[in-house]
């Protein structure tokens, strides 16, 4: 690295350097990014099975009442002195388990709905997190390409300029102060004679 700075002017170095933190910032950005959408994508997953645990228990309360009500048309058909397993009795029995056989499918299709739903949202927020890193990534790629560009078109310090004039040596130093010419001071006026 010492090398290359030597044929570089510091503002070429410090503008690489400062390129060089924000493509490292550019990267981790992309990182904590993607870390944020897994974590939606895990929520996401845990949201399908919660809700998909909801809706069979749904089922199940709806299994309950099926239960609860074939209980009281038999008992109450049979207190009243008639016969709970034909007739009205048995009809309402039947249309209760119909409609409750129906409501307890529709939970449990619901159930594996949700849980469909929670992978696809899931999957979706992966590939956020996917693109997420991609793009910290290609970011940070194009501010160093952009910054090479900047320092390549800068160009270098020029090579004739040292502490002194003269070449950037002592001995063209001691020459010129020995024996100024126009090159070295600069302006004509200044040498006499000249």
């Amino acid at each position: 690295m010492a090398a290359a700075a030597a044929g570089m002017s510091t503002l070429q170095v410090v503008g690489t350097a400062l390129s060089a933190i924000s493509s490292i910032q550019q990267i981790q950005a992309g990182r904590q990014q993607a870390r944020a959408y897994q974590a939606q994508a895990k929520q996401e997953e845990l949201k399908g099975r919660r809700d998909a645990l909801a809706y069979r228990q749904q089922g199940v309360e709806v299994l309950k009442k099926i239960r609860e009500n074939t209980a009281t048309v038999t008992a109450r058909a049979a207190a009243g002195g008639l016969n709970p397993y034909s007739g009205s009795p048995q009809s309402l029995k039947n249309y209760a388990a119909k409609e409750g056989i129906g409501e307890f499918y529709l939970a449990q299709e619901n159930a594996e709905l949700a849980l469909v739903i929670g992978d696809v949202n899931a999957q979706q927020a992966r590939m956020a997190a996917s693109q997420a890193r991609r793009q910290g990534f290609y970011s940070a790629v194009g501010t160093l390409g952009a910054t090479a560009m900047t320092v390549g078109s800068i160009g270098g310090p020029p090579s004739n300029i040292g502490g002194f004039a003269g070449g950037g040596s002592l001995t063209g130093a001691a020459q010129n102060i020995a024996y100024p010419t126009t090159g070295s001071l600069g302006m004509p006026s200044m040498v006499p004679g000249g």
